[in-house]
């Protein structure tokens, strides 16, 4: 137990003993009867200091409980009018608390019936009086009510507002956590799966044909940097989730905007064509205006990048056939970016034809670039298969200009 919560659970049992003492000890000097008028006062007041839940009872069913012994209360109590001025302030006060918690906190099914129920005993609580009280008549009755009315507005408002509130925050955290499993996924599909498929396929090209010693080695030095490259993504994905999750408890519960991890563009599209070429028997060409590295937005840059990724990983994976890659990264009139990857392969004979799922890659990168403005368009072309994207590029400083 942490100091914070023995100091609330130190109130809390101070408060209890207090409105023990102060209500019961009244109902001590007085008549029996007023010992149903302390109970009741005591039961409303003590149960919005208890810490909840108590084994399997909620605040929820203890808050019912007080609501449906204070209507008992109000039908049975044949006692004096006069003794329950006593102790009806402290009941009243604990009834608005709770109706205002039950409207809370209440799951939806139960919201209705239960915020009803309290709001009701609340406002008749005062006609345990004057109901009593020969002077005051029906006129009495009418006022109090009305005057009660206010208080109780003021609670269920509260109540309703504060769900309202937590019902955001709630939205909220799913949609945050959401974004992050997305984000994860991205990652993972992007980056990882990119370079076990290249581990594979040099696996299974090794089980194929004979190497000589050099070339032997050559191909477990890029298995082995595939795969460092592999860990690298992934400890980068899992270390900026474990920073989100800090930066979450430090902020009491508010998500924080997307994980940052390292960023990939143009400026990576070299080394990436180069170890496409190296890791298999494909020729792969890339075609790149260097005047274009550093000037894009960070969203086009990267959205570009996942393209040439997505494409080349697709060509390991569905076009054996293919011996040429051509990569093509252009400004088009009107400040329109096109990023655009060729094969020369049929597409009709996968390297990995046992593996099972996938297929997703295309379906999220047109979301992408649909979201940025743009558009995505993969088919048949002349000389075998072709990816095409296009990508509107902002007009401020620093970006894309008409040549």
């Amino acid at each position: 137990m942490t100091t914070s919560s023995a100091a609330r659970g130190l109130w809390r049992s101070l408060g209890i003993g207090a409105a023990v003492v102060c209500l019961g000890l009244p109902a001590l000097l007085g008549p029996a009867i007023a010992l149903l008028l302390a109970a009741s006062a005591l039961l409303a007041v003590s149960v919005p200091l208890l810490r909840w839940p108590w084994r399997r009872i909620t605040e929820n069913t203890a808050a019912l409980v007080v609501v449906a012994v204070s209507l008992l209360v109000d039908i049975a109590y044949i006692g004096k009018q006069g003794l329950t001025l006593l102790w009806m302030p402290f009941e009243f006060g604990g009834l608005l608390i709770l109706t205002g918690r039950l409207i809370r906190r209440s799951q939806t099914r139960y919201l209705l019936p239960a915020g009803l129920a309290a709001t009701l005993t609340t406002l008749a609580l005062p006609l345990r009086f004057t109901l009593r009280n020969p002077e005051s008549g029906t006129a009495g009755s009418v006022i109090m009510v009305l005057v009660t009315l206010v208080p109780v507005a003021c609670a269920v408002g509260v109540g309703s507002y504060l769900r309202s509130t937590d019902s955001r925050r709630q939205q909220a955290v799913l949609q945050a956590r959401r974004e992050q499993r997305l984000h994860m996924a991205r990652v993972l599909h992007d980056f990882v799966a990119h370079e076990i498929t290249g581990m594979v396929l040099e696996v299974q090209a090794a089980q194929e044909s004979a190497y000589d010693p050099e070339e032997h080695q050559a191909m477990l030095a890029r298995v082995e940097e595939a795969g460092l490259r592999a860990l690298d993504s992934m400890d980068r994905t899992l270390q900026s989730l474990r920073e989100a999750e800090d930066v979450r408890e430090d902020a009491h519960g508010q998500e924080p905007a997307q994980p940052s991890t390292r960023v990939y563009g143009l400026a990576d599209l070299p080394d990436l064509v180069r170890r496409f070429a190296e890791s298999g028997s494909v020729t792969a060409e890339l075609n790149l205006d260097e005047e274009l590295i550093g000037a894009l937005p960070r969203e086009i840059d990267e959205t570009a990048y996942a393209l040439v990724l997505e494409s080349l990983t697709n060509v390991r994976r569905h076009a054996a056939s293919a011996r040429l890659v051509t990569v093509t990264v252009e400004q088009m009139s009107g400040a329109v970016l096109q990023v655009s990857v060729t094969n020369d392969g049929s597409g009709d004979k996968p390297l990995l034809p046992d593996r099972k799922g996938g297929g997703t890659g295309l379906v999220g990168l047109d979301e992408r670039f649909r979201f940025l403005g743009g558009a995505l368009t993969a088919g048949p072309s002349a000389d075998g298969w072709r990816v095409t994207g296009t990508l509107s590029v902002p007009s401020p400083a620093g970006t894309l200009t008409d040549h």
